[in-house]
């Protein structure tokens, strides 16, 4: 994947594969640079090609696409799913669990004009709200058009399911003005970056903090809810990587417009504002894993060192302490908006902050699409001590 994948949609197409419903979609209102597939164009070699240069996926006839033609590489184009109708949760999860909705994330839609069933599958997959596109009893093509539409408008729209959701973008746009322009400050969900971009890295991400997550529930006992924490939530979506039925997901974060997003995308989870002082709202000893995802940037020394006192200290003794931050830069930042770490710099800090009662559990560096470095690494430690209960 090269970086001009990344950061251009120029010269790929949205992908519409009509299905059996090709011929309800004739004269349909769509993007020119639109592509529909037939029942007729699915054959392997013929879709490969096609989505090779696709940016978008949209699926209104999932029932007749060969799902075993899709390549790792194309499970990271953004989709929208349109569930079919006359089938109930049980025959779809049956149908689509395994090959189509356990491979949908956070960047991906789902288009349903039944509020019931889109509720049990969200619960179930835990989908975000705002990954759902509600449309209301309209034939094939006014569905395409309306798809189309909605992404042609918010090519690099967050997954937000509210108002709230321009003045996400609007920050996010102005966060991105004053950070340096250099690889290593992209941000996921950040409104100048396409759901191409966002959703790859997002994958780079999932693969290196998913592994930690999976080892804390096994540590953990199975008959008791998992108590994790996110710091710098944003609009929640690593809410989607825990059964939330099995866990009690807290996320705080320094934007109150964001906080009210990430808690109507997962309604189980509970997500709190972070004051100016840093100060998280939670008693001492309170988490099993607390976890932050390129967040420390944003905060020069001082602020940085709050933070991690304040994870270190909502997080129990055995306890996980989780970090994915860029640690390679190619230059310092022109504006005053970042503050670079470098790994020794930060283990300075972990170990000031937690007067060193904790220890390595795991390191790994990460290299995101597009970069010949390895810019970004993870950090995981355990806390250590005896409980004070």
């Amino acid at each position: 994947m090269t970086d001009d994948f990344l950061h251009s949609d120029s010269g790929r197409q949205t992908v519409v594969y009509a299905g059996r419903f090709a011929d309800q979609i004739e004269g349909a209102e769509l993007p020119n640079d639109c592509v529909v597939l037939t029942e007729h164009d699915a054959a392997p070699h013929e879709l490969t090609e096609v989505l090779n240069c696709a940016k978008t996926l949209v699926f209104l006839d999932p029932l007749s696409f060969p799902l075993g033609a899709m390549t790792e590489k194309h499970w990271e184009i953004p989709m929208v799913v349109m569930l079919p109708s006359g089938f109930d949760a049980k025959s779809l999860t049956t149908t689509f669990g395994f090959a189509l909705f356990e491979r949908l994330g956070f960047f991906d839609h789902i288009a349903t004009p039944d509020p019931a069933l889109w509720e049990e599958l969200r619960r179930k997959y835990c989908w975000a709200e705002g990954q759902r596109i509600p449309v209301v009893g309209a034939p094939p093509s006014e569905v395409a058009t309306a798809i189309c539409r909605l992404f042609e408008a918010e090519p690099t729209s967050a997954v937000s399911p509210s108002h709230d959701q321009n003045e996400a973008t609007r920050y996010w746009r102005e966060r991105q003005r004053l950070l340096a322009t250099s690889v290593s400050q992209r941000a996921v969900n950040c409104a100048n970056h396409d759901l191409s971009f966002n959703k790859a890295l997002h994958r780079v991400q999932a693969a290196t903090l998913e592994p930690r997550f999976a080892a804390t529930r096994e540590e953990c006992d199975d008959r008791v809810l998992l108590d994790v924490l996110e710091v710098g939530t944003g609009l929640g979506r690593w809410a989607s990587s825990f059964d939330l039925t099995r866990t009690r997901f807290f996320g705080v974060d320094a934007r109150e417009d964001l906080v009210r997003v990430a808690r109507v995308n997962f309604p189980e989870g509970h997500f709190d504002l972070l004051g100016s002082d840093l100060l998280f709202p939670y008693g001492d000893e309170s988490f099993d894993l607390v976890f932050s995802v390129t967040i420390m940037h944003q905060y020069p020394a001082l602020a940085k060192r709050t933070l991690l006192s304040e994870m270190w200290r909502v997080t129990r003794p055995g306890g996980r302490l989780l970090f994915l931050e860029n640690f390679v830069f190619e230059r310092q930042p022109e504006l005053p908006a970042t503050y670079p770490t470098s790994v020794t710099e930060f283990e300075g800090l972990i170990l000031a902050a937690t007067a060193g009662q904790v220890v390595l559990e795991h390191v790994e560096s990460v290299r995101y699409p597009g970069e010949d470095l390895r810019r970004g690494g993870a950090i995981s430690l355990l806390r250590l001590g005896a409980s004070k209960a």
